[in-house]
């Protein structure tokens, strides 16, 4: 199977986005699968979320957009399983001249593709707006992981989301897909019982079992530059996001998570955050 795209994407914020990319990527890689985290937002934070300082960026995923010339190669952190492309505040003014730049919005994915048979997946963590980045995520997926937090009003923003994916498929991106629904910031209350019981009235079978717990634990560990696994790896969050991987796996058609890891926290081996660059 050609490696999977999986772009991490929701135009509201605060919903997990980030979160969920940095820690399905990770967990992806401790299948003994080989990883890469493409950081597509300005803010940066899933590449200071794996461990990454942003200024010691030389070149990120905004010079590999702006400049054809450039090769994906040349950006690509390498880490243990889990490389990194990373995104800093110069993307936001990367964004603005995209508009400007005729098939801006198709260059990711022509640069991804040129790397994409050295990678099992490749994860790309989205900007909570919609514009050219976002369309530039769409443009080079071919799944879609759609975080969906607990609040009243979860599904508002979904459907502009959603005529925006029917619109990429209509135009330059046909194959692509949502590959399902993730219910995050989850607790024991009666409104995220409400959100999953209306994501599935809307969604149906496109909705991931998992969901991802609130947690303390998954709220410090990318202040820490470190994924759940890192951090706390025997926490709820960690085994949610086994969970889950298990799931995204299933779906893709690439096996299961190892019982091992799945079974016994303590024996998941060490891992390395992505650090240091090839620049």
């Amino acid at each position: 199977m050609k490696c999977p795209v999986i772009a991490v994407t929701n135009q509201k914020g605060g919903v997990g986005k980030t979160t969920t990319a940095i820690n399905l990527a990770q967990a992806l890689a401790l299948q003994d699968l080989k990883v890469l985290l493409v950081d597509l937002d300005p803010q940066g934070n899933a590449t200071q979320g794996v461990g990454v300082h942003l200024e010691s960026i030389r070149e990120s995923v905004g010079e590999l957009i702006r400049d054809r010339t450039m090769s994906a190669e040349r950006v690509i952190y390498k880490g243990d399983s889990l490389d990194l492309i990373a995104a800093t505040p110069m993307l936001s003014r990367v964004e603005r001249e995209m508009v400007s730049i005729t098939n801006s919005e198709l260059r990711l994915a022509q640069r991804l593709a040129t790397v994409r048979s050295n990678y099992s997946v490749i994860v790309i963590d989205t900007p909570p707006t919609i514009g050219p980045l976002m369309n530039s995520a769409l443009n080079a997926a071919s799944h879609l992981v759609i975080p969906v937090d607990s609040s009243y009003f979860a599904l508002m923003g979904i459907k502009e989301l959603l005529s925006e994916v029917e619109a990429i498929k209509d135009g330059t991106n046909p194959s692509l897909a949502v590959l399902g629904y993730l219910l995050t910031l989850a607790d024991p209350t009666n409104i995220t019982g409400q959100a999953f019981d209306s994501l599935m009235g809307n969604f149906g079978e496109q909705v991931f079992e998992t969901r991802i717990r609130r947690s303390v634990k998954l709220r410090e560990a990318p202040a820490l530059g470190k994924t759940i696994f890192h951090h706390a790896p025997e926490s709820a969050g960690a085994r949610d996001y086994l969970s889950l991987t298990n799931e995204v796996m299933s779906r893709l058609g690439i096996g299961e998570v190892s019982r091992e890891l799945a079974d016994n926290q303590a024996r998941r081996p060490t891992l390395s955050v992505v650090n240091g660059g090839v620049l």
